[in-house]
């Protein structure tokens, strides 16, 4: 596993992309536009268009492959899903003369449980409701369930770890040569190394089934009223056929301790004994992986997660 190589657009730029990509593909005329949006893997614009939907949302993935996988992923997700997921209506692979994947997809309602802060002033009931919906719409996923672990489209192991031991393996060795170049902090290497030598501690429970994840599940991606009445959930990432507590470390990032989404699953849901320590693992693990495939590192989300990591290992003396 190597660092992907991130194209060098401007969100400028992806923006004029994203009104001739709409306007070829789909055969309207963009009558305005605006940036509403974006993360560690590219731009979101907001098109307006004189046809029907009439609003569309353009997605400008700055690394190859993305757009074309998270269509597959929203169209199985969607597929069975006790709430809104977005309707993908093309995918545009990057050209010499436009050089980004672009997705075009419905413009859900809502807006995101993170960046509109005034929904942590809803009272401890409404947060608990908004938890309790949140995660019967998870659990719903997790019930689905495959003959293989792995991506969606591409599950070919008998066992979770035959997939995930390798894979964390391959984020450990890319990680290692990051800090060697000064890329990564020397306390988030030592955490990973503390980390990998209890890997078979950690993950000595037997994963039975693999459950279908949506592998973004933040509040980043969720989608409600000011009521905290869910709405859609948007953007997966490598969604998988799964342990489904490699969904559960999501539920803990950015606001999500707010809303207490961790703690109302583990209270509803059997976990697995050391799920604490597999879900630290697995958000430490990640969100190198993150970075390595984003080229954008979000310390304020790693070195808590660093924290957290070497506080679960303490407390089983590891």
């Amino acid at each position: 596993m190597k660092q992907k190589e991130i194209r060098p657009v401007s969100r400028k730029e992806a923006q004029s992309f994203a009104v001739t990509v709409l306007e070829k593909n789909d055969h309207a005329r963009v009558t305005g536009i605006q940036y509403v949006g974006g993360g560690s893997f590219g731009f979101v614009y907001k098109a307006e268009i004189d046809k029907a939907p009439l609003t569309v949302i353009m997605k400008a993935c700055r690394t190859e492959g993305i757009c074309a996988r998270e269509a597959s992923e929203l169209a199985l997700l969607g597929a069975d899903s006790l709430i809104k997921i977005p309707k993908v209506y093309f995918t545009f692979l990057a050209t010499a003369e436009i050089p980004m994947d672009f997705i075009a997809m419905e413009c859900v309602p809502g807006t995101n449980c993170f960046t509109d802060f005034a929904k942590l002033l809803n009272s401890k009931k409404t947060k608990e409701r908004f938890a309790d919906e949140i995660t019967t719409i998870m659990r719903h996923w997790h019930a689905q369930t495959n003959d293989k672990f792995g991506l969606i489209g591409h599950a070919v192991n008998d066992e979770w770890l035959d997939y995930y031991q390798p894979f964390a393996s391959e984020i450990l060795d890319c990680a290692r040569s990051l800090s060697t170049d000064g890329k990564l902090e020397k306390n988030v290497l030592d955490a990973m190394e503390r980390a990998w030598a209890a890997f078979d501690y950690i993950f000595s429970e037997k994963v039975e089934k693999p459950s279908l994840i949506h592998g973004d599940l933040n509040v980043m991606n969720i989608m409600s009223d000011k009521r905290l009445r869910p709405l859609a959930i948007i953007d997966p990432l490598e969604s998988k056929w799964a342990d489904p507590e490699y969904e559960l470390f999501q539920l803990r990032n950015l606001t999500g301790d707010r809303f207490g989404l961790y703690e109302t699953y583990k209270a509803k849901y059997p976990v697995s004994e050391k799920c604490d320590l597999k879900t630290s693992f697995y958000a430490l693990y990640h969100e190198v992986y993150a970075y390595i495939i984003s080229g954008t590192k979000v310390n304020f989300i790693l070195q808590p997660l660093v924290k957290r990591m070497n506080r679960e290992l303490d407390q089983c003396n590891l």
